[in-house]
Order: structure tokens, then C-alpha cells, then sequence
């Protein structure tokens, strides 16, 4: 099998978060702080040293973490916790992923807010500042969304110039950075808020994400329940322990915390990198291949393409099918993209998605297949 399917959940993960996942699974499954007995205190220390370890990725401090079981989970908690009032103007890029633009309109059902999309040059990619700075001037924006990284064409959005704008007008920002997260520095000027996810750049396993809450904005509480502290007060406390209700998966708390171990060891960013440049070269090799991209070929982990005269889901199938390659079809949750790149007459893009553990003799054999259709 050959697996460039990373932007949907990196595989596989390194061995050592095998071992990590299998170790707690059978000696320290335990609840979270809820027991006298010392496993219980353990498991709670592993989250609280995970804390720790998720604030270094961005020089943040631990009380500015909070953990969910995903990312949708983190973006939903916060765009619910900002309390959008009637009229509130929010901003996301046409880069989006559903779990940003399905809660927003989610609330737009009870909450007569307006969504606008900002505007991005069809040709170049980049953002349109003169546009974007007209558009907050007249609609003076309460929240910003940026992806860092799109999920279906691998694009790095340069976020800070219009997060800066947005700032002019005490917007929240949000950065959805859950393809970027542990491969990609992040800069923390004018941004809120950051997405991440275990299972993605993090090398980690299903059943865990979170947020950094860098402005250090109070977010409403929008779900409530046991912490196992302060349990005769009816409120949910206070830190970012008051945003995680429930039972921690502490199974995936010590497979994450292995996997932020071994990235200390690698340099994913190089090797995705070079992994990517080497995937454009050879896809754009091939007559009667579309690659989306911008001129500027800003593009990291994920290359989308199209194959003329199929459907995106039929070059997905015969690549599966007949040569054992793994990548994902369609329009990957993003709703807005397809009418920036043009691609439904495709019914969406066929998306190749490197990761660390993938090699330039994987790309070759996914060049070969594309040239036999």
C-alpha cells in the first residue's frame, strides 16, 4: 500500500507512539484526577505534562491550552464561546474547512449574523488587503478566520497581514491550524486563537485536539460537567480545565506526548517540503493533469489536482484499485474552494497528501499509475 492520504491523519505514526498508546491502554487507562490512588494521579500529571508540551510548539503558556477530543470540537467550542450577537460581521477565507463554516451557519439559524468571505486574487492567491481593509471598514468585523494551511490544496495563507487589519477593528481571530500544527512555525502576532490536532501533523492517534487561547479571550462555556474538582460548586471553575468537561482520553494523552517527544528528533518540515516540491515536479510532468496551485507555488503537505476526462472519485478508484495507492477524492469538507479553483466539473479534486514517512519512490509509483490513464 502506498498511503498519501496525510492531510486526513498522518500514517504512520512513528513507533514509538505505538508503543506509548499500547503502554497506557493496558497500565495507566485510569480516570483523570478522580481517584485518591496514585494511577489517577498519574494519568492527571500526563495531561498536565502534555499541557506543557503543546504551549512550547508555540511559546505559550500552559493555562493558555485546553484539550478537546478534535479539532472540529476546539473550532466549534470557541466560535460557540465568543457569544456572536445579532448583526455580528464574521470573516472566514474561501479555504475553509466545514467544521469553521457548518458552525457558523449552525448559528446563523437562531442569530441573524453575516458571514462574508474574504477576497482572495483567482490568479495569484494572495489576499486582497485594499478589499479586505475596505470591506472591515463598512462592516467592522467581530470575528476573522484564517486556515494556515488549506486542507485541500496544501496553500499556507498569509494570514498576519489580514489578521492585522482585522485587529484595527478589536476582532477575535482564529487561526484553523490543524494541517500546520507541529510542522509549521506559527507566529503569534494577531492571533487569538490555534487549532490542533493529535492525529495530523502531531504524529499522534485519534481522540485528541484542543486550542491555544493566545489573546487570552473568555470564551462562554458552552458544555458543562464533572472536572473532578471543586464538585459542590455548581459552576464550571475557572482555567482551561472549565473547558474540558468529562473524561479525558488519557490513552491518547500518552501517545501525544511521546509523538511531541520524536519531534524534536526530525525535521518534518524539510522533508514534507522537499516531499512536496518533488509531487508538483512530477504531477505537473503528466499531459492532461490540472494541479491547482498558486504562481507562487506557497504549497505544503497537500497537492490537489484533476485528471482530464474523469471524475475526481473515478481516478480515486482505478489508483486504489488497480495500483494500491491511497489518497482521498471530492470536496474534502471545504465548501467555499471549489468555486475559487474552478473544480466542480470534477465533482471536486483529487488530493495526494505527503507525510514524514513517505518517500520520493511513492510519488514515482503514483506518477507511473496517473500516466497509464
Amino acid at each position: 500500500m502506498i498511503y498519501l492520504d496525510n492531510a486526513a491523519t498522518t500514517y504512520p505514526k512513528p513507533e514509538c507512539v505505538y508503543e506509548a498508546l499500547d503502554f497506557a491502554n493496558r497500565n495507566q487507562a485510569f480516570n483523570a484526577g478522580r481517584g485518591s490512588y496514585k494511577y489517577s494521579k498519574e494519568a492527571f500529571q500526563k495531561i498536565e505534562e502534555v499541557r506543557e508540551k503543546i504551549g512550547k510548539v508555540v511559546k505559550a503558556e500552559p493555562n493558555q491550552v485546553v484539550f478537546t477530543a478534535s479539532a472540529t470540537d476546539a473550532i466549534s467550542d470557541i466560535i460557540n464561546g465568543i457569544d456572536l450577537k445579532e448583526g455580528a460581521n464574521v470573516y472566514v477565507s474561501p479555504f475553509e474547512h466545514n467544521a469553521v463554516v457548518r458552525s457558523l451557519y449552525l448559528i446563523k439559524e437562531n442569530t441573524n449574523i453575516n458571514i462574508h468571505t474574504l477576497e482572495f486574487d483567482i490568479d495569484t492567491w494572495e489576499p486582497d488587503l485594499d478589499n479586505i481593509k475596505n470591506s472591515f471598514a463598512i462592516h467592522k468585523p467581530r470575528l476573522v478566520v484564517c486556515s494556515h494551511i488549506s486542507n485541500v490544496t496544501g496553500y499556507v495563507l498569509p494570514y498576519l497581514p489580514i489578521f492585522r487589519l482585522a485587529k484595527q477593528y478589536d476582532a477575535i481571530t482564529l487561526l484553523d491550524s490543524a494541517q500546520s500544527f507541529g510542522a509549521l512555525e506559527i507566529k503569534k502576532d494577531y492571533v487569538d486563537f490555534m487549532i490542533f490536532d493529535g492525529h495530523k501533523a502531531l504524529y499522534s492517534s485519534f481522540g485528541i485536539g484542543g486550542y491555544v487561547n493566545a489573546g487570552n479571550i473568555s470564551l462562554d462555556m458552552v458544555k458543562a460537567g464533572g472536572t473532578g474538582s471543586d464538585s459542590l460548586n455548581v459552576h464550571m471553575p475557572a482555567g482551561p480545565t472549565g473547558y474540558e468537561p468529562g473524561t479525558h482520553n488519557v490513552v491518547a494523552f500518552y501517545g501525544l506526548g511521546q509523538s511531541l517527544e520524536w519531534l524534536k528528533t526530525v525535521d518534518v518540515y524539510e522533508k514534507v517540503k522537499e516531499l512536496t516540491e518533488y509531487l508538483i515536479s512530477r504531477l505537473t510532468e503528466i499531459d492532461g493533469i490540472s494541479v491547482y496551485m498558486p504562481e507562487s507555488e506557497n504549497i505544503f503537505g497537500v497537492v490537489s489536482f484533476n485528471v482530464y476526462g474523469y471524475e475526481a472519485d473515478e481516478v480515486g478508484s482505478i489508483l486504489f484499485e488497480e495500483y494500491d495507492i491511497c489518497l482521498r477524492t471530492g470536496y474534502h469538507c471545504a465548501p467555499l474552494i471549489h468555486d475559487f479553483i474552478r473544480s466542480q466539473p470534477y465533482k471536486g479534486t483529487v488530493r495526494a497528501s505527503v507525510g514524514y514517512f513517505n518517500t520520493k519512490s511513492d510519488i514515482d509509483e503514483l506518477y507511473d499509475a496517473l500516466r497509464s490513464l
